[in-house]
């Protein structure tokens, strides 16, 4: 049977095709996956039928209707995009984690300041909070809400309304890295006058 006659038997509803699919192409994926993006087998699996919900959502909305190349080819071109994003995402918490585990609570070892008077630690803590009000919304909540409330990165995502953890980590760490360059920028202001 052609791929065309494949795609108009699934449009018709005849679920037996796309398991046919399915099972034709499952193992074949995800050994290749885990050889060519060096995933684990879960991550394979879940790939794969996300690429099969696709390919199915696409001919349900008459957006796919003949192909260019075969069945096969399309859905490992699906599955190599999403695993693509799934290892862009991987390296970007990687990365995320690295910032993590080399901060300091507040990111600007503020708690360290072994030898400076308390007046110099006073001053310090003022641009701080001059750099968080300077730093405007939603940065200063989100960072409030993680360093001082002590909200872990879930309880986060949940009262900010974010889509993932994920989402929260990413806008924690920009909101950092802005607060971070806005309070050097205090600090050497400061030291050069």
């Amino acid at each position: 049977m052609s791929d065309e006659n494949i795609i108009a038997r699934i449009r018709q509803g005849d679920e037996s095709k796309l398991m046919a699919i399915y099972r034709a192409y499952r193992n074949d994926f995800i050994f290749w996956a885990m050889r060519h993006f060096s995933c684990n087998e879960e991550i394979a699996k879940d790939v794969f039928q996300v690429a099969i919900t696709i390919f199915y959502e696409n001919i349900m909305s008459g957006k796919l209707s003949k192909l260019s190349s075969s069945v096969k080819t399309y859905l490992f071109a699906i599955g190599k995009n999403k695993l693509h994003e799934n290892q862009v995402a991987r390296e970007r918490d990687l990365k995320i984690q690295q910032f993590e585990q080399d901060k300091i609570k507040d990111g600007f070892q503020l708690e360290n300041l072994e030898g400076e008077t308390s007046e110099e630690k006073e001053g310090m803590y003022k641009m701080l909070e001059k750099a968080l009000i300077e730093l405007g919304e939603p940065c200063r909540t989100v960072l409030e809400m993680y360093y001082y409330q002590d909200l872990s990165i879930e309880e986060l995502a949940t009262k900010m309304d974010y889509k993932s953890t994920d989402s929260a980590k990413t806008q924690k760490y920009k909101c950092l890295t802005r607060l971070k360059k806005i309070f050097q920028e205090s600090v050497l202001g400061i030291k050069n006058i």
